[in-house]
């Protein structure tokens, strides 16, 4: 898995046969996965890139968190007022040096990552340790999983080299999935015993594209960000200033001057820019950038503990 949303796309296995999500592969307002770029966020939320699948900051705790008990069952996505998706759950327990990388929500699942503090801005796309928490309404095909008791409730395990996947069913079916973290089976055991209801955090998207909300959202910190949408194309929205070469030609979008640059649509609104990039003809992205609706979203979240 290059992943972790990959990782949960895994682990809803058949379900949807999850909706790849690239993951989200945000890579920072560059245009073609073939240049090097500075791939800040995964997203590919299939199901993560599905999807959907998603992270943590602030709510995370260490071992003074006493465990919670079989009443405090999962999560719960629920859109709230201004639109944001309720993410209802958190881990009480971490590895030491974690930090939440990146957030996602789509399709009726709904992810969070944590990176370890030092990880490079493509950790959580471009491998490396990762622990995420995620859930979604229906259960996994869990054939051939090993089955374990998570907070007294029954669950499944699933340990693949260096990463697992632990489902179990509360009030939604809760995924937890670690890569490349000491003991995966036991840790991510660790992790879901930790988990209860009751976060109280909104997944805040940065755009919107067609009315819906930006999937995928991750970075380094605060100021350096990048949300993305999939659609029939690719919209990046960052505060990251793209590489621009003398290749680029002027195009009008958004009612400014924009450029195309290896056919990729870029402009910048205010303090962000713009990104669309796909196989589809210049007019199209241009389409797309132009109905990206922005807002205000909520980045304190992100690489803090």
């Amino acid at each position: 898995m290059n992943d972790t949303e990959q990782l949960i796309k895994d682990a809803l296995g058949k379900l949807a046969e999850r909706t790849p999500h690239p993951g989200p592969t945000l890579n920072a307002l560059r245009r073609k996965h073939k240049r090097q770029r500075n791939n800040i966020f995964l997203i590919a939320t299939a199901g993560v890139a599905a999807v959907a699948v998603l992270v943590f900051g602030g709510l995370v705790a260490s071992d003074r968190y006493a465990p919670p008990t079989g009443g405090d069952a999962a999560a719960a996505l629920v859109p709230d007022a201004s639109g944001g998706i309720a993410l209802e759950y958190a881990p009480h327990w971490l590895p030491d040096g974690f930090v939440e990388g990146a957030r996602s929500v789509s399709r009726g699942l709904a992810a969070r990552v944590w990176v370890p503090s030092n990880a490079p801005v493509d950790a959580v796309d471009g491998g490396g340790p990762t622990v995420s928490v995620g859930s979604t309404p229906d259960y996994p095909d869990t054939t051939g999983w090993q089955e374990v008791s998570v907070r007294g409730l029954k669950g499944h395990l699933r340990v693949e080299g260096q990463t697992a996947t632990v489902a179990w069913k509360a009030q939604d079916v809760v995924l937890v999935g670690v890569r490349e973290v000491g003991d995966v089976g036991e840790t991510a055991l660790r992790v879901a015993d930790s988990v209860r209801a009751g976060a109280k955090l909104v997944y805040e998207p940065a755009f919107r594209l067609n009315g819906q909300s930006a999937a995928q959202m991750g970075g380094t910190g605060p100021a350096d960000w990048v949300a993305r949408a999939d659609t029939p194309a690719r919209v990046q929205v960052s505060p990251r200033t793209p590489r621009l070469d003398d290749s680029r030609t002027p195009v009008t979008v958004r009612g400014k001057q924009g450029f195309v640059e290896n056919g990729d649509v870029v402009v910048r609104d205010g303090d962000v820019w713009i990104t669309a990039t796909g196989d589809l003809p210049v007019d199209e992205l241009v389409a797309a950038v132009n109905q990206v609706e922005l807002l205000e979203a909520d980045t304190s979240w992100i690489r803090k503990r």
